[in-house]
């Protein structure tokens, strides 16, 4: 009975280093799907954005994604924690009859693929995966009056 009094100190040291990592796994793990999330959106955003604009501005925001421009970045994906890094590209494309595609400018295209891959930021976090899945959406462009 006397040798037994700090057996529960004990066991709470040996366990506590092992619940924080799992906490802070999950917390570091839920922080960066809420980024992927966000990104994924601005993705998607983007790709409507190109594919329902006048001329001029479907150029303006190719131009800005391709080159990974902060502002048109910005204006479609605000991420909670930055912890990846978006590297956007846009590819505009006609689809040929036999099913093949052909990279052409926005303006004679038919359709847009915006696609976003994602490289982590800090690369002191280790529960985190260096890359994530990367996201792309395709839409058609309406090239109306």
């Amino acid at each position: 009975m006397k040798g037994q009094k700090g057996q529960s100190v004990v066991e709470f040291a040996l366990v506590l280093p092992i619940f924080l990592l799992i906490i802070l796994g999950v917390l570091y793990g839920g922080l960066a799907y809420a980024d992927y999330l966000q990104y994924s959106t601005a993705v998607r955003e983007a790709a409507r954005d190109i594919s329902v604009k006048d001329s001029a501005n479907r150029s303006a925001i190719v131009s800005g994604l391709s080159n990974n421009n902060a502002t048109i970045v910005e204006r479609y994906a605000d991420p909670l924690t930055k912890l990846y890094k978006a590297t956007f590209s846009v590819r505009p494309f006609v689809r040929n009859q036999d099913g093949s595609e052909t990279v052409t400018d926005i303006n004679s295209a038919d359709f847009v693929t915006v696609k976003a891959e994602f490289v982590l930021n800090n690369t002191n976090i280790s529960v985190l995966p260096a890359t994530l899945k990367a996201v792309q959406c395709t839409m058609p462009v309406e090239n109306g009056p």
